[in-house]
């Protein structure tokens, strides 16, 4: 059985949240939910879950120090950190508490199903219930990322008008196709900024970002700091 926690204090946000992964991982899963830091640790231990979708801040011990706790004694657990806040600061603290994913509120089916598929076949485990149009946007960007790409080209790649196109990508992830399309890059330069050795500039370029000045602002947009600084700082608080 696929086992999961959501630790979120907010009652209106905990529901849409365990409402959406739901949907995604259907009726044979496991959810539980707590409603502070101390509760979630209580509840973690308690049910062993798969992965905790960790509310940063929460009374009681907030995300990251209840995230500490659990992962002593839970090792295997696969933490996803929630904040409405876009800070670096909150980024390398879920880090160094033992989180392996980060995701801004509110948050998306498709965020919650791509932050999911990093660490578990959703094909195995569970009855996928998401529309056609969200698997193939998101199947699209996956492919087509690292390209020079304009909304026009995901529009007609789908038979879809650039107007409809844009109205359906909102309501689907509540971004525009831009921004979700600089999450996803972004999110693949954070990881190979810190798992291989290639220059700021390649790694602007194997995300799709043929300008290094231009992938730097972007990046720094979202991420808070440059990519030098990223790297540096994640990377010392590793070693």
């Amino acid at each position: 059985m696929f086992k999961v926690l959501v630790a979120e204090d907010e009652p209106k946000s905990r529901g849409a949240l365990i409402s959406r992964l739901r949907g995604i991982l259907g009726d044979a899963a496991l959810i539980e939910a707590a409603s502070d830091g101390n509760d979630a640790v209580d509840k973690a231990l308690r049910v062993q879950p798969d992965v905790i979708f960790m509310d940063i801040e929460m009374p009681g011990k907030n995300g990251l120090e209840a995230a500490a706790v659990i992962k002593k004694q839970i090792q295997t657990v696969h933490i996803i950190f929630l904040t409405a806040y876009d800070r670096f600061d909150y980024a390398v603290g879920a880090i160094r508490s033992g989180g392996e994913d980060y995701i801004l509120k509110p948050v998306g089916e498709v965020e919650l199903r791509e932050s999911l598929q990093k660490f578990f076949d959703l094909q195995t485990c569970v009855v996928p219930k998401t529309s056609p149009f969200e698997s193939e946007l998101a199947v699209w960007v996956q492919r087509h990322y690292a390209e020079d790409m304009a909304l026009e080209d995901a529009a007609a790649s789908m038979g879809m008008s650039p107007f409809y196109f844009s109205r359906q990508v909102k309501a689907v992830t509540g971004k525009t196709f831009l921004d979700y399309l600089t999450s996803y890059r972004i999110e693949k330069a954070k990881k190979r900024l810190t798992s291989t050795d290639l220059s700021v500039s390649d790694v602007g370029h194997s995300v799709g970002y043929a300008d290094s000045n231009y992938f730097t602002k972007a990046f720094k947009k979202v991420v808070g700091c440059t990519p030098t600084a990223y790297r540096n700082t994640v990377v010392s608080s590793t070693e």
